[in-house]
Parts: structure tokens; sequence; C-alpha cells
């Protein structure tokens, strides 16, 4: 009987108090890392969100510049030697000759766009999440051109904002387009 006493008292357990403790202790370690966890995947979702507004927007850019880089006249073989019939702070219009006859026919004809926060091509969706867009029209010189036929360069500017909760990131994307069918330009 000795030896049952004793091996009893030597097998002490865990008292319901301690075992509510240590629970709370597991749970509250646990929530603390769920949170971090949570922020943590909300902020990478953000900047991967982020980055991507920002790829589009460039890879938008850099198509925006090559074909305005190659806009052609409306009608070179007529005589009519204008490059941007419509032209605008928020919009602009040219065309490209594809088929080679010295023209710019109707499927030819390109438009850019703000449409809400969505840059818009031929009507299209091109680039989501830009906050502004933005052209000016400069002449040989870089000061601002006071006509179409004056027109040397465009300064298109995209300004892109990616909010998600609280967060909110921007980037500003920038370049210089030279016309390079500008054939009256001196």
């Amino acid at each position: 009987m000795r030896a049952v006493r004793r091996l009893r008292r030597e097998e002490g357990g865990f008292t319901l108090p301690e075992l509510l403790v240590a629970m709370m202790l597991m749970l509250t370690a646990m929530f603390a890392l769920y949170s971090i966890f949570d922020m943590s995947l909300r902020i990478f979702s953000f900047g991967n969100d982020r980055t991507e507004a920002v790829e589009q927007a460039r890879a938008g850019l850099e198509r925006m510049d090559r074909e305005l880089t190659a806009a052609h006249p409306y009608d070179r073989a007529g005589g009519d030697e204008t490059l941007l019939p419509s032209y605008g702070p928020e919009h602009i219009s040219f065309g490209n000759d594809l088929d080679g006859s010295r023209k710019v026919a109707p499927g030819e004809e390109i438009i850019y766009e703000l449409n809400g926060s969505t840059l818009m091509r031929n009507g299209l969706p091109m680039v989501e999440f830009v906050d502004d867009l933005s052209f000016e029209y400069l002449d040989a010189s870089g000061a601002a051109a006071t006509g179409e036929s004056d027109i040397a360069m465009v300064r298109i500017t995209l300004d892109i904002e990616v909010r998600r909760g609280p967060w909110a990131g921007t980037q500003t994307l920038s370049t210089e387009v030279a016309l390079r069918n500008r054939t009256d330009r001196g």
C-alpha cells in the first residue's frame, strides 16, 4: 500500500487551472502568429499588385511610344501631312500606315484615352490602375507647340495608383516621343 501511495504522489499531473492557463497562453501565441501571418500576406499581395500594375503600365507606355514614333501622315500621297488629327491633354489620335499605301486606312487609326482608371486603346482596355494620363505637345525646340504642324515631340505621363485598403502605392511613368515622320519641322 505504501508503495502505491508513493507512486501516486510521484505521478504528479496537471491541475485544471494549470491546463486552462497553458491553453490560454497557447491561444494567445497562435492569435499573435496568425495576425503576423495575415499582415504579411496583405503586404505581399499589395506589393505584388503594385508591381504588376507598374509593369503593365510600363509595357503600355512602351507600346504608345513605339506606335506614336511611327505615326504616319493621313494622306501623304494626296498632300495631307497631318499626323495628329485629334489631340488634347488627355487623348491622342493618329494613324500608322501598315499596308504601305502612303495613307492611313480606316483600320489603321489609333486612339489612346483614359476611361475612368483604365487606359484605352481604340476602345479596348490596355492598362488598369491609371490615376492620370497626360499628353504635352512640344515643338522642335522643346517649347509648347502652338498648332498641329508644329508638334515635333509628345511627352506622355502616366500616373499609376494601386489602392488596397489603407495602403496606396503610386508610380509616375513618363516618356518623350519624337515624331519621326514629321517632314515639315524646322
